[in-house]
C-alpha cells in the first residue's frame, strides 16, 4: 500500500479520503431506513413495502437527478456540488427526526436522495483528476469504500440503538457528521467554478455508451438488498436478535471494503483493459453470494453470514471498478458520464428494495425475492460484456490546478 500512497501524494490522498467521507455521508439516508426496518416498523406501524419504498424513493430521487447533478457538476465544479450535498444531508436528516412520522421521512427521502446525485459526480470528477490513470480502480474502490464504511457503522450501532432509544436520535446523529464533513470538504477540495470549468473543452459519450447505464440497472437491482434487506432477513426469517443482525451485517460491510480493495489492486495491475472482465467475473460472485443467503433460511444463520460476506464484498468491487471504467471511457466527459451511468444505477436501487419488500409481504417469504435479484445479476453479466465493446474516448482531461 505504500506505494500507491506515493504515487498518489498528499493532495490525491486527502481528495480521496475526503470524497470517501462525503459519498457515506451522502448515501447514510439511504440506508438507514432498512437498518432500523425493526424499529421504524414497530414505532410507525408501517409495512415491510412501505420500509422499501423509503429506500426506492431515496435512491430513485437519484436516478432521476443525476444527468442533472452530472450537469450542474460540469457548471459549477465538484466543491461546490460536494459541498451542497452535505448540508441538504444534514437538513433533511433534522427534518425528518423533527417530524417523526412517516411522511417526514419520506420527504427527507426525496430531498436527501436527490441530492445525493451531486456527491456522486463531483467526487467521481475530483478523484479522476487527483490520481492516475494507472491507480485509478484503486482510488475509486477507496473512495467507494465510504459506502460500506457508513454501513458498517449504521448496520452494527443502528438496530441495537434503535431498539433502545427510537430511531431519531440517528437522524440527529447523521445531520451533524453532515456538517462536519460540509466543513472537511470546503477545506478539502480546490475551488474549481467558472471560468475554470467553461473552459475545459466538451465532449461527447462514446458510441454504445448505453450499456453502462443498463448495466449498472442490472447490478444495483440485483445487489442492493444485501445491504437494505440483511438485517430484517435475519430478524424476522432466521430469530436473530438485533445485535446479531446488524453485527453480521456491519462485519460484512468492513471485510467488503478489504475485498473491494484488493480487489482494485489487482485489477489496476491488470490495467485498464481487463477492468470490465474483472466486473463481470465479480457479478457472478455476487449471484453466487445471493444464492447463499436465500439457502441460509433453510440451513442457518452462518451461511446467510457468508453469503452477505461474499456478496457484499464482491458487490463493492464491482462497483469501484465500474466508476473507473466510466472513467476510461469517457475521461473528457467524466460528470456526464457519471451521470448517465448513476441515472440507470439508481433507477435500479428506486425499483429493487420496494419490490424486494412487496414480494416478501406478497409471499410471507424473502426467497422468492432473493431468488428474484440473483436472476437480475445473472442478467447484467451479457450486458457488461456488451460494454466491453464502448471505444474509449480518446483524450484524458485536463489536468486540476493546484490543491
Amino acid at each position: 500500500m505504500s506505494d500507491t500512497t506515493n504515487e498518489f501524494g498528499s493532495a490525491g490522498i486527502r481528495v480521496v479520503s475526503a470524497s470517501a467521507l462525503c459519498l457515506g455521508v451522502g448515501a447514510s439516508l439511504g440506508f438507514i431506513p432498512g437498518f432500523l426496518a425493526t424499529s421504524l416498523r414497530g414505532d410507525l406501524g408501517i409495512s415491510r413495502g412501505q420500509v422499501g419504498v423509503l429506500v426506492s424513493l431515496y435512491f430513485g430521487c437519484t436516478g432521476l437527478g443525476s444527468v442533472l447533478g452530472g450537469l450542474l457538476t460540469e457548471a459549477f465544479g465538484a466543491r461546490i456540488v460536494i459541498i451542497v450535498d452535505m448540508v441538504i444531508v444534514a437538513a433533511a436528516a433534522t427534518f425528518g427526526a423533527i417530524v417523526g412520522e412517516y411522511w417526514g421521512l419520506l420527504v427527507t427521502a426525496i430531498i436527501a436522495g436527490s441530492a445525493y446525485s451531486l456527491v456522486n459526480a463531483g467526487t467521481n470528477v475530483a478523484v479522476g483528476r487527483a490520481v492516475s490513470a494507472r491507480l485509478r480502480t484503486t482510488a475509486m474502490s477507496i473512495k467507494t469504500a465510504g459506502v460500506p464504511l457508513m454501513a458498517a457503522v449504521a448496520g452494527g450501532a443502528g438496530p441495537p440503538i434503535a431498539s433502545e432509544v427510537g430511531w431519531q436520535p440517528i437522524l440527529f446523529a447523521t445531520a451533524f457528521i453532515a456538517a462536519v464533513a460540509a466543513v472537511i470538504a470546503g477545506l478539502t477540495f480546490h475551488d474549481d467554478r467558472p471560468p475554470q470549468v467553461m473552459q475545459r473543452t466538451k465532449a461527447e459519450l462514446p458510441a454504445g455508451f448505453y450499456s453502462y447505464p443498463l448495466g449498472a440497472f442490472l447490478l444495483v437491482a440485483g445487489s442492493q438488498p444485501l445491504y437494505s434487506w440483511t438485517v430484517a432477513y435475519l430478524e424476522q426469517s432466521l430469530d436473530a436478535s438485533p445485535g446479531l443482525a446488524g453485527g453480521i451485517s456491519a462485519g460484512a460491510s468492513a471485510c467488503g471494503v478489504v475485498i473491494m480493495i484488493g480487489s482494485a489492486r489487482f485489477a489496476d495491475r491488470e490495467g485498464p483493459e481487463a477492468r470490465l472482465r474483472r466486473l463481470i467475473m465479480l457479478i457472478a460472485i455476487v449471484s453466487a453470494g445471493t444464492l447463499l443467503v436465500l439457502l441460509g433460511e433453510f440451513i442457518g444463520i452462518a451461511v446467510v453470514a457468508a453469503g452477505v460476506v461474499i456478496g457484499i464484498g464482491a458487490q463493492l468491487a464491482a462497483i469501484g471498478t465500474m466508476h473507473a471504467a466510466v472513467v476510461d471511457s469517457a475521461p473528457a466527459a467524466v460528470a456526464r458520464a457519471t451521470g448517465v451511468t448513476m441515472t440507470g444505477y439508481y433507477v435500479g436501487a428506486l425499483a429493487s428494495p420496494a419490490a424486494f419488500g412487496m414480494l416478501a409481504d406478497a409471499t410471507g417469504t424473502f426467497s422468492w425475492s432473493w431468488a428474484a435479484t440473483a436472476v437480475l445479476l445473472i442478467l447484467a453479466l451479457p450486458v457488461w460484456a456488451l460494454a466491453g465493446r464502448v471505444r474509449p474516448a480518446p483524450r484524458e482531461p485536463r489536468a486540476a490546478v493546484s490543491t
